[in-house]
């Protein structure tokens, strides 16, 4: 429906063609937080797709044919923190004409790649790079208007996911959280203790686990957070079988399976799921 009122207004008003704004494009992206993003924003004017199937993780790689199909698009958009530049490269080199757009150009992150959505903070400067981008690469105004409109809507979701994990920061029965992963220590913005004890990077592991134990004496801590794909160690194992610990996975959101495709899940919607996840240990009675 938006298309056809733009097309229309767009007739109406200048008189200009469907070929020129609306002809057969194509956007790739990598993860798909940035193809949630790009979609939201873009989709009127393009077919954007995730050049990473369905329920793949981290170690899937293009391959070599495929490259060549997504080179013939006309945007690719992906994240140069997330080591994928060098896949930007060889599309850039097979099609001189496309635009690559670096949806976490001037974003730094400390911790994995899923920090940078997880975090609604973090995801709303991705999702701005990212229309602004677009903006840059379109002449029409038309088409710049309907970008815009579009991330007025896509920023309201986001914000509201930033308000729901600043409330329960506020109001939770407990306040703190226990991990297996770094990338949760965002939580520490919304004013959620964390107890880290990610043993790839964690100078002060065993006041973590001296921590962590402390809390659980305290019945401060019932639920153990790890993300999803993540093997824990023979440490971790322990102390969540020493304390009888439930665990509870996170979903990275690198990708979206079929399933959750095929329920109608989205971005927005599994960060609700992953919110009530934090709730269960905040909110415990």
């Amino acid at each position: 429906m938006k298309k056809f009122l733009l097309v229309l207004g767009c007739i109406l008003l200048t008189g200009c063609s469907l070929e020129y704004d609306f002809s057969d494009k194509y956007l790739y992206t990598t993860a798909y937080p940035i193809e949630y993003a790009a979609a939201s924003l873009y989709s009127d004017h393009a077919t954007v797709s995730s050049v990473y199937p369905m329920g793949s993780d981290k170690t899937y790689e293009v391959t070599e044919k495929k490259k060549d199909i997504y080179a013939e698009s006309e945007t690719f958009i992906y994240s140069g923190l997330a080591n994928e530049a060098y896949l930007a490269r060889d599309l850039l080199n097979r099609n001189e004409n496309l635009q690559l757009i670096d949806a976490t150009k001037g974003m730094t992150t400390t911790t994995d790649i899923s920090g940078l959505w997880l975090n609604p903070s973090n995801y709303l400067m991705l999702c701005s790079n990212i229309k602004s981008s677009l903006i840059d690469y379109n002449e029409n105004v038309y088409t710049k208007e309907n970008i815009e409109e579009n991330y007025k809507e896509l920023n309201e979701k986001v914000s509201e996911l930033d308000v729901k994990l600043y409330d329960i920061g506020k109001n939770g029965n407990y306040n703190t959280i226990l991990t297996t992963n770094n990338v949760l220590t965002y939580l520490k913005k919304y004013n959620i203790n964390v107890i880290s004890i990610d043993e790839n990077n964690n100078t002060s592991l065993d006041k973590s686990y001296a921590d962590a134990k402390k809390a659980i004496t305290n019945k401060e801590i019932q639920y153990i957070f790890y993300l999803k794909g993540d093997k824990l160690t023979p440490s971790q194992e322990k102390l969540i079988a020493d304390h009888s610990l439930l665990k509870i996975e996170i979903n990275d959101l690198f990708t979206i399976t079929d399933a959750e495709k095929a329920e109608g899940k989205d971005y927005i919607s599994i960060m609700n799921e992953i919110i009530d996840n934090y709730k269960k240990e905040l909110y415990k009675k």
